[in-house]
Order: C-alpha cells, then sequence, then structure tokens
C-alpha cells in the first residue's frame, strides 16, 4: 500500500518536475477524474456464503448495506503529437457490503475490498479544435486489492484495463473532460478536470 501512495505521489509530481525541461511546455497535462461505480473488479468475485443456483438466492444470506465509493483517479498525459499521447492512471475505488441469516436475520459478515490500480494507456484525438476536441483511448495494468470477506482476508493483484470509446474536452489550459468508460476497474461516465503545463 505504501509503494501505491508513494507512486501516486510521484505521478502527481511528475508534470512540475517535467516542466523545467526545456521543450515540454505545452506537452504535459494532469488530470483528477470521478467514474461513476466500480466494476468486476470490485464486485465481480464477492460471492461470500452465495451459491450459484436459484435456490442461493432463497436460502443463501441476505446482502444488505451495498456500498461503494466512485472510482477516483489521477492521470498524467504527455503528447507525442498532436493528436497523439501516452499517460498514467492511479484509481482507487471501496466497495461493501453485510451479509444476514435469511432465517434468523442475524449479522454473518461482512466484504469488503480496496482497490488500487496503476494503467500507463494511450490517447488519441480528432476532429481537434482550440477549445473542443473528441477522443479514444485503452490503458492496461494491474489492480491491487485487500480487505476482508467474511472472516478471511483478500490480498491479489489482477489485470487492469480500460477503454474510452468516445470521450469529449472542453478548453484549453484549464479543461474538463467528459469520457464513456469501460473496463473492470470502472463502468460508465467519468468527468475529469485538468491542467496543461
Amino acid at each position: 500500500m505504501r509503494k501505491t501512495i508513494l507512486l501516486t505521489v510521484l505521478l502527481a509530481m511528475l508534470p512540475s518536475m517535467l516542466h523545467a525541461q526545456q521543450g515540454w511546455k505545452g506537452k504535459l497535462e494532469l488530470s483528477a477524474n470521478i467514474s461513476g461505480e466500480p466494476s468486476d473488479l470490485a464486485f465481480g468475485d464477492a460471492d461470500y456464503y452465495v451459491g450459484s443456483s436459484d435456490l442461493a438466492s432463497i436460502y443463501g444470506p441476505q446482502e444488505r448495506n451495498v456500498n461503494y465509493t466512485p472510482v477516483l483517479s489521477i492521470m498524467g498525459e504527455y503528447k507525442l503529437r498532436k493528436n497523439f499521447s501516452i499517460g498514467l492512471e492511479a484509481a482507487y475505488s471501496h466497495s461493501g457490503k453485510d451479509y444476514f441469516d435469511p432465517f434468523t436475520d442475524d449479522f454473518i459478515g461482512t466484504f469488503s475490498k480496496h482497490t488500487f490500480a496503476l494503467m500507463p494507456g494511450v490517447k488519441y484525438r480528432y476532429l481537434l479544435k482550440r477549445y473542443f476536441s473528441l477522443h479514444s483511448g485503452i490503458s492496461a495494468g494491474a489492480a491491487l486489492q485487500f480487505g476482508k470477506d467474511g472472516s478471511e482476508g483478500i490480498f491479489d493483484v489482477r489485470p487492469a484495463i480500460q477503454v474510452i470509446p468516445i470521450g469529449m474536452r472542453v478548453g484549453d489550459k484549464i479543461y474538463a473532460t467528459l469520457d464513456y468508460y469501460l473496463g473492470n476497474v470502472a463502468l460508465g461516465v467519468r468527468f475529469g478536470i485538468g491542467y496543461r503545463f
């Protein structure tokens, strides 16, 4: 966990450090993003006490207090060309729920999972205007997960993949983005605010 936090801090500082290098002006960008909900990395294997048959929905434990944080991320990008950039994204989310006995209504256990993902990626921009552009992109990396599932601990490292089929950007030096965001880290719409150094 310390390595992930350190890497996130270094990522946030990277544009400022590189901004001092001659010839990099206008090519570095840093954005903070928020997505609607975590995807299957958060809930995909949350099957504590739950079977796969139809009877499980009747006799299995009742799930309550299902909760999650939006997926929060920081992304740094470097423009290789006017319409093509490479970047690195660090994302975090949390998901959880409680289990109760279906007959006695007694509390059984808790599912709680934290997910940190680190994903290098590429982005292609088109329909380029000064204050508006469209873009598509893909990121792939790894996700570290930890938490608990009932009485068992969770610690796992898994592939993390996100795709932006289409997104739009409005602004110039300070800009906003709205992306359709698909993958196993987050799913849905992502909103971001960024700054071009």
